[in-house]
């Protein structure tokens, strides 16, 4: 056998398999170099992520504006968009499509891709690994799905868009979203070994299949990706499908297949190695690394929070009657630090609407100024203050030329709403309803 040959390196590919693999290569390939998979390698420490959208979006929107004319709603943390990702994964299938015709053509001569399928399925494995380890790393924390907000609590289940309602539905059970996170990791470091491999795809596909359900059924933005993911994963397992099949549906003794191409211990091989390993290492740490500091963050911004209730709201001395719906009466008061200012976000009796204000307070004065966050508006709102006892305290001010007077009680969230006051508990014994 040759140093750089295994032993079926010479065995005949079918017609069809090596036009799937010549599609596959190039539509993988091209998703892989997008700013879906790069962004998520290196976490959000570094540029990429804007690196990506530089390069896509400004063609993206030309062929949306000439040819797709769909319409264009940036999300909220990324001016990439749904639209924007069908315009381009369109564009892709099209150009892999005309790419493997033209391939076809002129290499119908080749029996085999037997080298090149064994140097792409190892680059995919690494960047497999990274982006699993990456989406894996934030459910460990956990901060990818935060826990709810006290103002998004008081929003009816009726208001709440899918995407929301899976997030609060996660956020909440923290175990279960670290339990996920934790088969992620162990898919992510699994597929890196060789005697590993299989059983690590096996787990990334069970998990990613989940994923890609939950995506669709709750309409969240990463289907897309979630779907790409799994694509990936079903082409390196594809190889041992027939073995696995024999092996979990009959009686027959299975052995895995091997790489029909191995290459020697040569410098191309060691080079390889060496950019994989410091790829995956420096992926794996800064993706702990902006996990651990949005988790210090996120504990940093819980831990300054501070929630009022409204209790009576007055205009011109007026007591207005708290109706649900109504966009002008206070429900909330919501306080929290971040990034060294003190936030406040007030929420109306109508689910979903509310406002929220960087606070500037004058300690000796007894006064609050509200500097609106939202740049577009630039009214500002003056109250004074006072602490009628240690729970309840008042604003008086002016909105819209009509003074303002406010009552507020201060509360914990967990004595107010009976899904912070339960307590997890494994195993409930109640002898007395047993013995009744």
């Amino acid at each position: 056998m040759d140093s750089n040959t295994a032993l079926n390196n010479n065995r005949q590919w079918t017609a069809w398999r090596k036009i799937a693999f010549r599609f596959f290569f190039i539509f993988l390939t091209l998703q892989i170099l997008t700013e879906s998979f790069l962004g998520n390698l290196f976490g959000s420490t570094l540029f990429i992520w804007r690196l990506g959208e530089k390069i896509f979006v400004q063609p993206c929107l030309w062929l949306n504006n000439h040819i797709f004319y769909f319409k264009y709603i940036p999300q909220t943390w990324t001016t990439f968009s749904g639209a924007l990702h069908t315009i381009r994964d369109t564009v892709y299938l099209l150009l892999a499509f005309s790419v493997c015709v033209v391939w076809t053509i002129f290499d119908k001569k080749r029996t085999n891709y037997n080298k090149l399928l064994y140097w792409f399925s190892r680059g995919l494995v690494v960047a497999l690994s990274c982006i699993v380890f990456a989406y894996g790393i934030v459910k460990i924390f956990p901060v990818q799905m935060p826990s709810p907000s006290f103002i998004g609590l008081h929003t009816s289940v009726g208001d709440l868009s899918p995407f929301d309602l899976l997030w609060t539905t996660f956020g909440y059970g923290k175990p279960y979203q670290i339990f996920s996170g934790f088969f992620e990791l162990a898919g992510a470091i699994l597929i890196l070994f060789n005697r590993t491999r299989v059983a690590g795809l096996l787990i990334i596909t069970s998990v990613m299949l989940n994923v890609v359900i939950l995506n669709y059924t709750y309409q969240v933005g990463v289907l897309i990706l979630s779907f790409y993911i799994l694509i990936i994963t079903l082409f390196l397992l594809i190889p041992y499908a027939k073995q696995l099949v024999r092996f979990f549906f009959t009686k027959h003794a299975a052995v895995l297949s091997q790489n029909e191409y191995v290459p020697g211990k040569n410098f191309k091989t060691k080079l390889f190695k060496i950019i994989a390993i410091l790829l995956i290492s420096s992926s794996f740490t800064l993706n702990i690394q902006s996990a651990y500091n949005r988790y210090s963050k996120t504990e940093s911004i819980d831990n300054s929070r501070q929630y009022s209730l409204v209790k009576n709201y007055l205009v011109n001395n007026d007591t207005l009657r708290l109706i649900e719906n109504d966009t002008v009466c206070w429900r909330v008061w919501s306080e929290r630090v971040t990034g060294g200012k003190r936030f406040v976000t007030i929420a109306t009796m109508k689910s979903g609407v509310y406002k929220t204000y960087v606070i500037e307070r004058d300690s000796s004065k007894h006064s609050l100024t509200l500097h609106p966050f939202n740049q577009n508006d630039t009214t500002s709102l003056n109250f004074g203050y006072a602490d009628i006892d240690k729970i309840n305290w008042r604003l008086d001010g002016t909105i819209k030329q009509k003074n303002i007077k406010v009552e507020l009680q201060k509360i914990k969230p967990d004595t107010a709403m009976n899904l912070l006051k339960t307590k997890r508990i494994v195993i409930t014994f109640d002898d007395e309803s047993d013995q009744e």
